[in-house]
């Protein structure tokens, strides 16, 4: 599959879509998540940005690379770049993560957006021992999602695969609609 079918699948996905893309370069990351975040803002929705496996900082500088006018999103609300937005106290509670993208998306939709896209990177949970809570929590959201938010999850295989091996990434792939792969083997999986 041509890396440009991945990006046209990102950008095409719909509420309460629940992706999930593995990458091992950062370019490949920038490329599909920035992807989604670009399309998303263009079509007057907001979106939320977990950043984990770089600085916020770091990740406004490759948006702004990527064609995004960060000061003008963020300054309007359309979007949000939270450093902390998986772990809180310790902890990586799903029912909590869930509530609080759940907040986002009715503040969005409360000032005149069109929805909500999620993405990020779950790095923080593998920073601090909470694999069992990030497998809880990507269940917890289901394969499609209980409200009308889009949700595309980044997960850097070369962590992936130190800490759980073969059965973390089927846990992680049954607990999504679609997965994205890149690199040599990219590609769109989608099951039902």
């Amino acid at each position: 599959m041509e890396k440009s079918e991945i990006l046209e699948f990102v950008k095409h996905m719909k509420a309460k879509e629940h992706a999930i893309v593995f990458y091992s370069k950062p370019e490949d990351k920038h490329q599909v998540l920035l992807t989604f975040v670009k399309e998303g803002l263009e079509r007057g929705e907001a979106v939320g940005y977990a950043a984990g496996g770089e600085s916020p900082d770091s990740l406004r500088e490759a948006m702004k690379r990527f064609g995004i006018d960060v000061e003008r999103y963020e300054k309007s609300s359309a979007l949000i770049i939270m450093k902390e937005m998986y772990i809180e106290g310790g902890k990586g509670e799903p029912s909590e993560i869930i509530a609080r993208w759940k907040r986002l998306y009715d503040e969005a939709i409360a000032k005149g957006f069109k929805g909500l896209r999620a993405t990020g990177e779950t790095d923080h949970f593998f920073h601090s021992n909470l694999v069992k809570d990030l497998v809880r929590y990507e269940e917890a959201l289901h394969r499609e999602l209980d409200f009308p938010m889009t949700a595309l999850c980044g997960y850097n295989t070369e962590i992936v695969a130190n800490y759980g091996r073969g059965q973390l990434y089927l846990d992680l792939i049954k607990a999504h609609r679609t997965v994205i792969f890149t690199g040599p083997e990219a590609g769109v999986v989608k099951s039902y």
